[in-house]
């Protein structure tokens, strides 16, 4: 009698689409109609209206006032923020729990960026930051001259003060734009708050805007949110209801009605291309090509008797380092990532696309090393593929939707067909796509539920100390120094990286903030995995870094290990 076979396992593309199947089949009830939302954005001077419901936008006249709502402690931000005042955190002591529930815990504390995106008014009290009338006149005057008039009475600044939309988005307007870019910072956390997660899901990371809540003439429960697009475009919305009510409802309507801005591009990513490629000669327009910036039609000729065209204006130079030529690249970070798109994927379909840009500026921010004041990474299969070539507009947009996204405690792993724990699959991805899933339901199911920071913020994510694990390296840096002195690269990291708890997934050094993400010292596994991670650190300015073969190895030599 013939063995049955057993059923063939369902591949992880058709798991994932099963595990999608109960939340998507609601999708429809996410769009049902409800009471339309105000929306205003644009020139203070002649800027955009529309009443936008289910059904889409229609234009109307701009509302006459709005109040303040908590919109006041953007105000406050700034004026804190460019001011360089020394303020200390706000500590909660449990004596005023109403309020101290937007702060922090009785016994914590809370920052100032962090009390912004929490909404956190018992912070940004006048009195407790001891800011005068006075003082706030003079600054903002000086500040902001053509700003309305109720922005420098600092009595204005309350919940209750009813002022003229358009004299609002005037307000924002005015800000400065370096003052203005240290608060658009700080709201970036806005969307990543629970209560506002449907505008990123939504979205993407194209708003700065600060949530408000108060009520009408008549009692009734107003809310919305209010600032700018990531491009620094003013804008306000109102609806009926809190404004966590106001953004569950909407935010799937908003996509269509308000533009993806082009944020500024300031972080910069510098690439070493075809690092295991070697490179013959680099010809541009027909002619060899001198050391210095590429402009034209660049043709690369490599060793193996393979060529390469691709364009560059000025952004890629041209070295030879012991006579060979070498091909560098000095980008924005959004370029960065759109062209990793190009060059691993492509921009279709969006909700995949856009999951692979969040994995690859994740990847980057955990691996890459430093220098300049950009991030620093090979061009490598077994790191990142990185096209030369400009990135195409679509690339560039996916980018852009998730501008400074990344995730949260994992290292940003990707495969074009291989699903892997905190592992993303472009093939999964893509069958996820086609069902209907949002780019962060994709991610969520690849990394196993990690969240969402924003790239340099040093405040993302509380590191929970390993004293133990801290204790054990701090131990072994004086003898691996001595025995790594005569490797290429080796730099004893000063000061030693703080080793933080792993809430989930795998083990990283996130060498942007100094941490070692692990899960502690208890067994040879983990000490492994501790000096793995310091490898990664120590070889930051130098390829071998990025070699995980070499760092595996040389971990294992450092320990004994087999």
């Amino acid at each position: 009698m013939r063995a049955s076979r057993p059923s063939p396992r369902p591949s992880p593309a058709r798991q994932f689409l099963c595990c999608l199947a109960a939340g998507l089949s609601l999708a429809a009830a996410e769009a049902a109609a409800g009471p339309a939302v105000e929306l205003v954005f644009g020139d203070p001077q002649a800027p955009t209206a529309l009443r936008v419901a289910a059904a889409g936008g229609e234009t109307m006249a701009v509302p006459a006032n709005t109040p303040l709502g908590s919109l006041w402690k953007v105000f406050m931000h700034v004026y804190l923020s460019a001011s360089a005042r020394s303020v200390g955190d706000y500590r909660c002591t449990g004596g005023d729990p109403g309020e101290e529930a937007y702060c922090c815990a009785p016994g914590e504390s809370i920052g100032r960026d962090e009390a912004l995106a929490r909404s956190c008014g018992l912070y940004f009290k006048p009195r407790r930051l001891g800011v005068s009338a006075a003082a706030w006149r003079a600054w903002w005057t000086r500040q902001a001259p053509g700003a309305p008039a109720w922005l420098f009475d600092l009595d204005k600044l309350q919940p209750a003060t009813e002022v003229s939309v358009a004299s609002l988005l005037a307000a924002f307007a005015a800000i400065n734009g370096e003052h203005r870019r240290t608060t658009m910072a700080a709201l970036q956390r806005v969307s990543l708050e629970p209560r506002a997660r449907p505008l990123l899901s939504h979205l993407g990371n194209r708003l700065r805007v600060k949530t408000w809540s108060w009520h009408d003439g008549k009692g009734r429960r107003i809310g919305g949110f209010a600032g700018w697009l990531s491009d620094g475009t003013p804008l306000w919305l109102r609806g009926s209801g809190s404004s966590a009510q106001v953004i569950e409802q909407t935010a799937p309507w908003l996509a269509g009605s308000l533009p993806q801005p082009t944020p500024p591009d300031e972080d910069c990513v510098r690439v070493r291309f075809f690092s295991r490629y070697p490179l013959s000669e680099v010809l541009v327009d027909g002619r060899p090509a001198a050391e210095g910036p590429l402009r034209g039609r660049v043709e690369a000729r490599f060793v193996n008797a393979r060529r390469l065209f691709f364009a560059s204006s000025g952004e890629l130079g041209l070295s030879r380092p012991g006579g060979r030529p070498v091909i560098t690249g000095r980008v924005g970070l959004n370029d960065y990532v759109a062209r990793v798109v190009q060059r691993e994927a492509g921009a279709e379909p969006p909700a995949a696309a856009r999951a692979l840009a969040v994995a690859a500026r994740t990847y980057l921010v955990r691996h890459a090393g430093h220098g300049g004041g950009c991030y620093e990474i090979e061009d490598d299969s077994r790191t990142q593929r990185v096209s030369p070539a400009p990135p195409d507009s679509a690339s560039l947009r996916v980018a852009q939707w998730s501008d400074g996204l990344v995730l949260g405690g994992v290292a940003g792993r990707y495969h074009q067909t291989r699903s892997a724990p905190q592992q993303l699959s472009w093939q999964a991805a893509v069958a996820g796509a086609a069902e209907g899933a949002r780019w962060d339901q994709i991610l969520e199911h690849a990394y196993g539920g990690a969240g969402f920071t924003v790239a340099g913020d040093a405040d993302a994510g509380e590191c929970q100390p390993l004293a133990r694990a801290e204790n054990w390296l701090a131990g072994r840096q004086a003898g691996w120094k001595r025995r790594l002195a005569g490797v290429p690269g080796f730099e004893a990291p000063v000061p030693l990286p703080r080793v933080c708890r792993l809430e989930h997934g795998n083990p990283y050094a996130d060498i942007e903030r100094g941490r070692i993400y692990a899960t502690g010292i208890g067994s040879t596994n983990e000490r492994l995995t501790l000096a793995h991670e310091y490898l990664h650190f120590a070889l930051a300015n130098h390829p071998r870094g990025r070699d995980e073969d070499f760092v595996e190895e040389t971990a294992r030599s450092l320990l004994g290990t087999p």
